[in-house]
């Protein structure tokens, strides 16, 4: 679908000065045309339009006549405008800011589509000395990307497992094994204390079916620092995983 406007050339066969500073070509048949000025911005309309896509209208005003401003325009859907259409009540407040701070431009300032949707606008003010004789206006809709971020929000979206704040904190502080073993240690070692060596076998195996339980095993080299502890051997460890395993499957 072929968004764009067609616009009125000028006619070199008459020209005139409106007696304003404002230079206007006129046609044989006395028709104004287009400011000079805002006439060399025409190349641009189509060229940001053609570059950025469907999704962005870039419209060119000519403030000459604030009733019929608008003098080319591509993707003019977004807008609902058309050559011809006056300057809208956005472009008048956009004005109003250029001239008060003297900008060349304004940039990113939110606007609103004809549908609804969100757009980004930017607006570029072409002088005649200091007066504005037209301004160069983009306008982006944005609503598909928002609806793209949405729903990347909701693919990487997760929940945190619901650790105890101190073993979490130690499930995140990789590289210390040691460290995160002898804290599960302390949580699933009995009552009353005692020594390793006083442990009997059945109560070494309860405590390695309770680190296991806590994932403990999951972490790499995490079954040398728990044999280490236990006063074991590693392969007496992955013996008592084997048994709690064996033990499971039979209940």
């Amino acid at each position: 679908m072929d968004h764009s406007s067609a616009w009125k050339r000028s006619d070199p066969a008459l020209s005139m000065d409106l007696g304003n500073g404002t230079d206007r070509q006129m046609s044989a048949e006395g028709m104004e045309e287009m400011n000079r000025q805002v006439e060399q911005f025409l190349p641009l309309v189509d060229f940001i339009a053609q570059f950025m896509g469907e999704n962005t209208e870039v419209a060119l005003l000519d403030l000459t006549d604030w009733t019929s401003s608008v003098v080319a325009i591509h993707n003019g859907h977004i807008s609902g405008r058309q050559v011809g259409s006056p300057v809208t009540e956005t472009s008048l407040q956009a004005l109003k800011a250029a001239a008060f701070d003297n900008a060349p431009y304004l940039v990113n300032y939110e606007t609103v589509a004809k549908n609804g949707h969100p757009l980004k606008s930017s607006s570029y003010f072409i002088r005649e000395g200091e007066q504005i004789v037209g301004m160069l206006c983009v306008n982006i809709d944005y609503n598909d990307l928002i609806t793209a971020r949405n729903l990347l929000n909701t693919m990487v979206a997760s929940e945190k497992i619901p650790f105890e704040s101190d073993q979490s904190q130690g499930m995140g502080d990789t590289g210390n094994v040691q460290e995160l073993v002898s804290r599960n240690f302390l949580k699933v070692m009995p009552e009353g204390g005692g020594s390793i060596q006083g442990l009997s076998q059945n109560e070494k195996i309860a405590i390695v079916g309770k680190l296991s339980e806590m994932g403990t095993f999951m972490v790499k080299g995490a079954v040398s620092y728990v044999a280490q502890n236990l006063g074991v051997s590693v392969p007496t460890i992955y013996r008592y995983i084997n048994l709690l395993k064996k033990d499971q499957q039979k209940r």
